[in-house]
């Protein structure tokens, strides 16, 4: 079974799920999940994992994670992006340059952000967009998030581009109404790319289209363990003979290493083991 990560590129329009189903029906593979979910009407890169690759998601190294996104003064809308409806408005002047990159400045460290209400968060077990569509507000309590940097790409008068280096669980579109109220203008997200999610970059991510025309898509795969947020060491063709028999004698000697640890052969991760004592957390190679 081929097994690695995809390094998808996706398309306005499509939720993250149905990126993952079109995923399925190109390469065939049942096993496919992806991590850091986009909204519909954002792009960018989508780092998606295929067969065994599937169980190392929660060690794969996604930080940073960076937004370009352009953003107009004048409008604010309940959704904070161009889906919503209108529920504020502001006039010219618009904000300056330097304006903008003295508000920056208040907005980026560790913060608490205000999730938008139209999110997939939960309130009291419901999603907070499915109470908005059913016409209720609601609010939603302040998140300790991580923002590292905020730059201005270009922009003129009322529309701008910034670009957004950030931790998980952000809200780009909250981090641009912020901006806003902090420079006493109404603001709206217009468009979103993501452009890069750790090892993941928008310049080497694949659209559907050329994976579809892809005669062996599998040569886009990556699997090296430099994709991992855990350390990892090379075993010889014996040790992952073992390894993927659950065989403990497969696990070489590391002396002066502790915790959780990836066992690679060629490239290719094998197990996860932690200790010690060393005991096995994933064994990948026996799916194959």
């Amino acid at each position: 079974m081929p097994s690695g990560f995809l390094n998808v590129y996706k398309p306005v329009g499509m939720s993250s799920h149905q990126v993952i189903q079109e995923i399925r029906r190109l390469t065939g593979q049942k096993q496919v999940g992806h991590a850091g979910t986009l909204d519909p009407m954002a792009e960018g890169v989508l780092p998606v994992a295929i067969g065994s690759y599937t169980r190392l998601l929660e060690w794969t190294n996604l930080k940073p994670k960076v937004y370009q996104a352009e953003m107009t003064f004048g409008t604010q809308t309940h959704s904070g992006d161009r889906t919503g409806y209108r529920v504020a408005e502001s006039g010219p002047p618009y904000p300056s340059r330097e304006q903008i990159e003295e508000a920056i400045f208040w907005l980026q460290g560790e913060i608490r952000q205000f999730p938008p209400q139209v999110s997939a968060l939960k309130q009291n077990g419901r999603r907070a967009y499915d109470i908005v569509r059913h016409g209720h507000s609601v609010w939603l309590g302040p998140r300790p998030t991580i923002i590292e940097h905020i730059r201005i790409v270009e922009g003129h008068n009322g529309y701008w581009t910034l670009e957004f280096t950030v931790g998980p669980g952000t809200y780009i579109r909250a981090l641009v109404r912020d901006l806003g109220f902090l420079l006493g203008q109404a603001a709206t997200m217009r468009s979103l790319i993501r452009t890069r999610v750790g090892y993941f970059t928008v310049e080497t991510a694949y659209h559907l289209e050329q994976i579809q025309n892809e005669p062996d898509w599998t040569r886009m795969l990556l699997t090296g363990p430099a994709l991992l947020t855990i350390p990892s060491v090379c075993v010889n063709s014996q040790q992952r003979s073992d390894l993927i028999h659950g065989k403990y004698s497969g696990i070489p000697h590391l002396p002066g290493f502790h915790g959780i640890m990836g066992l690679s052969y060629e490239g290719q991760v094998v197990a996860v083991i932690e200790g010690p004592p060393w005991r096995f957390r994933k064994v990948l190679a026996k799916d194959e």
